[in-house]
């Protein structure tokens, strides 16, 4: 992984000139090309795709380290991850230590963040190389063990001339992934030396710090969770070779550790969902169990478990409590800027201040996620912040008394929402149309009420529909003539499809969504051509969705178009492979696999045993 001090030449070195791998190393430098048999398959297909991205085994790799700014924000990200790796990283280093040893961590981008030196190492050269900031990716610095580690998913050990650039082939490293519940690669640990001989010893130690670290990650990470150890053997049961498996209190698979998938054998955790998919008998009845408990899978194979305590026991149950809406209530400031940069829309917002301002009702006309909402709230603070804005929801509100208030039947005792004449704000009548004919009397009287001017009160009245038609017939005809009044001004709202302002509105959102996340222009014109988003509603659902799948910083367009799908019109099989059965079946495998696993490509690759090239070279654009 470090560069082999300057000024020592290719015969100095420890490989036997004849040996396989020394030729295959000098026909590397020289051609280019290389006997694949002469070295170990892992470092001769990572020595291929050097060679496929352009590097050349004789120029010097780049020096990629990131900038001071940078590092610290890393750093920052990952700070949690580093409380628990940085105790592991000093055993491991006391452990080694007195060998001429170095051990860092890098995040999931092949970055190193923490490293610690022995006396040895940190005064030669290889330590000017692997300093935090450094980056090991395949593609800037070739063969390497982090950045092997971190494209296979599996521990590495690279060693003298396995490495791909020359001037690196001084030293033997070793890296191993660090997972989470998920599946996803966090993070790598790794260690160097100049020692050039394997250090097997030194592969078991880092994967057994990775271990301790991914189970305390584990147990950190799902501290909400109920968590289940468990094992084959009783005495196993408090090593750090459990398997460990969360769930929520109804059940539900929350994340498990990569021993539970071993342990399971045959059991592919990515396909359960709840307790009794992968146990027999009642995840209730487990819970209620007080000392140690025998679990048998549903490959009737049995386990030692017990169940870890992460959080404090809670004495009193919660009773569930139904979701039911409430059809009254009171709309706060959203704390956003609200985008209207279509010249329809701005037309629409004006028309509506200027009504609002003289107690004109009038009625905001749009398709579900145009925004009707967002535009009276934002005309309401305008025209009248100081008093509150109040919202109807006309398709699930009850009816009233003789008092001139209107009241939502809700099922929480003293929560009985009202609207009294007697205050001032604006009244929003959501869904008018849909108001069942009982509740539209006493709407009705309600209305007419506040339309009446009274001491110090002033209420201002807006309504909104799906479409414009007129009021249902099966409305009394004193009903039908109040709320007419609310519906003589109409106000239209264009669909998202129309609207000219789609990019501000994309950039705005995932801006109140995630600061540290940015559109790039061609994100933002890909965004644009999909079918969906279908509204705004819809929209912010796919911000956040890319907003979790991609990393911190600018979202390029190739993610727009791998993390969003389009509706159901994307094909199964790439065009390679269309025409062709036997391949067609193995190319849907892989499609299927990848949308299941989140577009995760590595994941995808150990989910169904192939390569990560594979699977990038089979997924429909």
């Amino acid at each position: 992984m470090v560069p082999f001090p300057s000024g020592e030449g290719i015969a100095e070195r420890e490989e036997p000139v004849k040996s396989p791998l020394m030729e295959a190393r000098k026909s590397l430098a020289r051609n280019g090309v290389f006997a694949h048999g002469a070295v170990p398959e892992v470092i001769a297909d990572s020595w291929h795709r050097c060679l496929d991205l352009g590097l050349n085994a004789t120029d010097k790799p780049v020096d990629a380290v990131l900038s001071y700014n940078l590092l610290r924000q890393a750093r920052e990200r990952n700070e949690a991850l580093i409380a628990i790796v940085r105790p592991e990283l000093e055993l491991l280093s006391k452990q080694i230590a007195g060998t001429n040893f170095m051990t860092a961590f890098a995040d999931c981008d092949g970055t190193v963040l923490e490293a610690i030196m022995d006396t040895e190492f940190s005064s030669s050269g290889c330590s000017r190389s692997i300093r935090p900031g450094s980056i090991w990716r395949e593609d800037v610095r070739g063969t390497n063990a982090l950045g092997l580690a971190l494209f296979s998913g599996e521990s590495s050990m690279v060693t003298g001339y396995e490495h791909f650039f020359l001037n690196q082939c001084g030293v033997s490293c070793i890296s191993a992934p660090i997972f989470d519940s998920t599946g996803q690669i966090v993070g790598l640990l790794d260690t160097s030396s100049e020692i050039a001989a394997r250090q097997f010893h030194t592969k078991a130690l880092v994967d057994m710090a990775v271990i301790n670290i991914e189970n305390r990650l584990f147990v950190e990470s799902h501290r909400g969770d109920h968590i289940i150890q468990f094992h084959p053997r009783q005495e196993y049961l408090a090593t750090q070779s459990v398997g460990m498996i969360s769930f929520s209190d109804d059940g539900a698979i929350t994340g498990a550790n990569r021993r539970a998938g071993d342990i399971l054998s045959g059991i592919d955790l990515a396909v359960p969902r709840t307790f009794e998919d992968v146990f027999r008998g009642s995840f209730g009845q487990m819970l209620s169990t007080a000392d140690s408990i025998r679990l048998v899978d549903w490959l009737n194979a049995s386990y030692f478990a017990r169940i870890r305590l992460t959080r404090p026991t809670r004495t009193i149950r919660s009773a569930a409590v139904p979701l039911a809406a409430k059809p009254v209530y009171a709309v706060s400031g959203s704390g956003k800027t609200h985008v209207f940069g279509d010249e329809h829309v701005r037309s629409s917002f004006r028309n509506a201040e200027r009504a609002l301002k003289i107690g004109l009702p009038f009625r905001v006309v749009g398709g579900p996620g145009t925004g009707r909402t967002t535009l009276l709230r934002r005309v309401h603070e305008n025209v009248d912040p100081v008093r509150p804005l109040i919202a109807v929801d006309c398709r699930i509100a009850g009816t009233g008394g003789a008092d001139g208030t209107l009241t939502a039947q809700t099922q929480y005792e003293a929560q009985v929402d009202t609207i009294h004449g007697d205050g001032g704000g604006t009244l929003v009548l959501e869904h008018l149309s849909a108001m069942a004919a009982p509740s539209a009397r006493s709407l009705a009287h309600l209305v007419r009420q506040l339309l009446e001017p009274a001491a110090g009160a002033r209420w201002l009245i807006a309504a909104t529909d799906d479409t414009d038609g007129a009021l249902p017939d099966d409305w009394c005809e004193s009903a039908r003539a109040i709320l007419s009044r609310v519906t003589q001004m109409t106000i239209h709202l264009p669909p998202l499809s129309e609207r000219t302002d789609f990019q501000q509105i994309a950039k705005a959102m995932m801006a109140g969504i995630s600061p540290s996340h940015q559109l790039g222009h061609a994100a933002l014109a890909q965004l644009e051509k999909l079918s969906r988003p279908r509204n705004l509603v819809d929209l912010e659902t796919q911000l956040r969705i890319l907003a979790v799948r991609c990393p911190v910083g600018v979202i390029r367009a190739e993610q727009v178009q791998r993390y969003l799908h389009t509706g159901g019109q994307q094909p199964d099989v790439c065009q390679r492979c269309a025409g062709h059965a036997v391949r067609e079946a193995k190319c849907r495998e892989i499609n299927r696999a990848f949308r299941q696993c989140g577009s995760n490509v590595a994941l995808t690759a150990r989910k169904i045993g192939v390569s990560r090239n594979t699977v990038y070279s089979h997924i429909v654009k």
